[in-house]
């Protein structure tokens, strides 16, 4: 079988950066009216602020550009920080997941392996029940790992 990548594409990274902007927009507009509001000892709400923003644009960076390579042995993560590799055997099943969150829902695809930890593929999630680039890289993992159980 040929190495693929499941990764995501332009479109879904530009609406990754969208929503980026989105989440530094409110945290400088919260950030902006704690500091008029309270003044001099505002400094401290406005690192918190900061903080939690940068915690934010760093998941979310990383989730636009982490990926998978999907190989015959297994499945190799790589992103900024490193990567690692979970051979076929040690998964036990491959899960759609949905989250529902006060802002929307969503969906990602997470490995079962043994010993019953469960690890997020990179680049493959999306925001809308029925999303056709999703469930390709759904149905191109699932039939990776069943060729490899044979």
């Amino acid at each position: 079988m040929a190495e693929i990548w499941i990764a995501l594409d332009a479109a879904e990274r530009r609406k990754n950066w969208q929503t980026v902007a989105y989440v530094t927009v409110v945290c400088a507009g919260v950030a902006f009216a704690v500091a008029l509001s309270e003044g001099p000892g505002s400094r401290w709400w406005v690192i918190s602020i900061f903080c939690t923003w940068l915690i934010v644009v760093i998941h979310l960076v990383g989730r636009g550009y982490r990926r998978a390579l999907l190989t015959s042995h297994g499945i190799s993560f790589n992103g900024p920080l490193g990567g690692r590799v979970i051979p076929w055997a040690e998964v036990v099943d491959i899960e759609k997941r949905h989250h529902t969150a006060r802002s929307g829902e969503w969906w990602d695809l997470r490995l079962v392996c043994t010993q019953g930890r469960s690890v997020t593929v990179p680049g493959a999630f999306a925001n809308k029940r029925y999303d056709r680039k999703f469930e390709a890289k759904y149905s191109l993992l699932c039939e990776y790992w069943k060729r490899a159980e044979r």
